[in-house]
């Protein structure tokens, strides 16, 4: 069970519980179709590499990236004297800085589980504790990308079968029916809260592939970036200004966002090169584990997860940069070495 198997996927399966046009259902499968493809030749693209891991360094890196996620985590909850799980209206008033920070956490628990020898149960009671923490910000994506980089750090270590894997994506799946009617309940709103959310989502992406197709130049991404630091409105924000809505961000699936940002040439070269570095980058991962194998699994939570959403975010896209680093580092290296 791969990345690019999964993503494949799940794109199909949004494609199939939606109703957009022919022409954007047809590209948003090519985008599965060229990440899948991609995927493979990155991974033929790695050769192995004989390196020695100070595996106890990466464990204290894990280990500072929770603590500093833990205590932004408290400090945005102060912030906003509220719950955004039980009020997600309040959501909007949490601090963008320590949220960036509180995502340190699920950065961290993975790194710490892939550069140690913890239990598996207690690996496991463990992210269901951080779990239930992290959710008190009341972002589905950090839950997800948390639960989902944990269960595939294990799984790469073989410390869980094939079938203990399906169960543990059970329970996942589970979270996230629970997390979303908990939300409309919240909100007053009625309906199934996974075949509305992808109807809602595909229909935002096929309004941009029909109108806003290669319209945005870049400013997506660019608005992911400096909304940061107060230049712009937030790229989810700026789609929801573009249909006419207020109030609220609208998330545009990940081609939808590429779409619009650099029109439908773009998937080739976006899924090309995005599928071609996390294939070489599991390959490294599965190899040396610790930092590699940790980074590589939240990676991999967040481009599942992105398929809804988009990779927007920077402190995200840093991640996807950082994990390019490290995969030229490690070529730069053999180089060195030969």
């Amino acid at each position: 069970m791969e990345l690019n198997q999964i993503f494949l996927i799940l794109t199909c399966i949004y494609i199939i519980f939606s109703n957009v046009s022919f022409y954007s259902g047809i590209f948003f499968l090519l985008a599965g179709i060229i990440f899948y493809l991609s995927y493979n030749v990155g991974k033929k693209l790695y050769d192995n590499v004989e390196l020695k891991v100070n595996y106890s360094l990466h464990y204290k890196i894990g280990l500072i990236l929770m603590i500093i996620g833990f205590i932004s985590t408290i400090l945005d909850l102060l912030w906003v004297r509220d719950i955004p799980l039980f009020n997600p209206l309040s959501r909007k008033f949490l601090s963008v800085y320590l949220t960036v920070l509180a995502r340190f956490f699920i950065l961290g628990w993975p790194i710490v589980l892939a550069s140690s020898n913890i239990e598996k149960k207690k690996a496991i009671i463990y992210t269901i504790i951080f779990s239930i923490f992290v959710m008190l910000l009341g972002y589905r994506t950090t839950v997800l990308v948390l639960l989902i980089a944990s269960i595939f750090v294990l799984y790469y270590k073989n410390q869980l079968s094939k079938k203990e894997i399906y169960l543990l994506f059970v329970i996942v799946f589970g979270i996230i029916v629970l997390l979303s009617f908990l939300r409309l309940l919240v909100l007053g709103v009625s309906g199934n809260p996974i075949t509305s959310r992808i109807s809602l989502t595909m229909s935002v992406y096929d309004i941009l592939f029909n109108y806003f197709n290669g319209q945005l130049n870049g400013y997506l991404l660019y608005a992911g970036i400096f909304s940061y630091l107060g230049l712009s409105p937030g790229p989810r924000n700026y789609i929801a200004h573009l249909l006419g809505v207020s109030g609220v961000s609208i998330t545009p699936t990940c081609v939808g966002a590429v779409v619009a940002d650099y029109g439908t040439i773009g998937i080739i070269s976006y899924f090309g090169i995005l599928g071609i570095f996390l294939g070489y980058f599991y390959k490294l991962a599965k190899e040396l584990k610790g930092v590699y194998l940790g980074l590589y699994c939240v990676l991999m939570g967040y481009t599942l997860v992105g398929i809804e959403s988009g990779i927007l975010d920077f402190d995200v896209i840093l991640y996807y940069i950082v994990g390019m680093i490290l995969c030229l580092i490690i070529l730069l290296r053999k180089k060195l070495k030969k």
